[in-house]
């Protein structure tokens, strides 16, 4: 019986289509050539970035903003009590690091904190944009009692998911943590995403802490 096109190619029949395999039917018709030229003829029918297009990610000037001090407290229970919590309340700081490169780093790190709803394929979320669909919520079954002690230890848990995340992925990238307090965490900590970032990039890329890095 003759060889169909969804039979396996011989050995010997194997060539190349821009580096791709195809196999050669005894017809002589070669069955994956069709599908290269449709992927080169797809390819050339992108449009190209066009001149001058706006970046997504927009650098904001450092020069435009000020910092809140992350200098440790002078008075000595003050900054115990600061340096023992340092694995909740820190700040990255990379000697060298320039603003740009933190602020990109950031970025990048902070997008695995969006809390969002699962997608499912062939959905899909594009970097740097949240989903439009709701997170589920959920009554609490253990009442009014429940709802309030989960009110409490919920911020908890998820500060310390999101502490997790951003300490594994800046790590890796040569950062180091710095404790400050739980106030001025908060500032570098609310607001628009891109001040956010900006702000901590600027820490990052700024004079070397006083201070031993934080290892808890």
């Amino acid at each position: 019986m003759d060889r169909t096109t969804s039979d396996p190619p011989a050995a010997d029949e194997i060539s190349s289509c821009t580096g791709k395999k195809y196999a050669i039917h005894p017809s002589g018709m070669r069955i994956s050539n069709f599908k290269c030229a449709a992927f080169i003829a797809l390819v050339a029918m992108l449009p190209a970035a066009p001149a001058g297009a706006q970046d997504p990610f927009p650098l904001i000037d450092p020069a435009t903003f000020s910092l809140p001090s992350v200098t440790l407290p002078s008075d000595p229970v003050e900054r115990e009590k600061v340096l023992g919590d340092g694995y909740k309340f820190f700040y990255f700081h990379k000697s060298g690091v320039s603003f740009d490169k933190a602020y990109a780093d950031l970025r990048e790190c902070r997008a695995h904190l969006t809390r969002t709803s699962a997608i499912l394929l062939p959905d899909f979320i594009p970097f740097g944009e949240e989903s439009s669909k709701p997170v589920a919520s959920t009554t609490s079954p253990y009442g009014l009692v429940g709802a309030a002690m989960a009110a409490i230890i919920l911020p908890k848990l998820d500060r310390g998911l999101e502490n997790n995340k951003l300490r594994r992925c800046m790590g890796t990238r040569g950062y180091a943590r710095y404790a400050l307090s739980e106030e001025t965490w908060k500032t570098i900590n609310t607001g628009e995403e891109d001040q956010v970032v900006a702000m901590q990039a600027k820490i990052a890329a700024g004079p070397r802490p006083d201070q031993s890095e934080v290892v808890r």
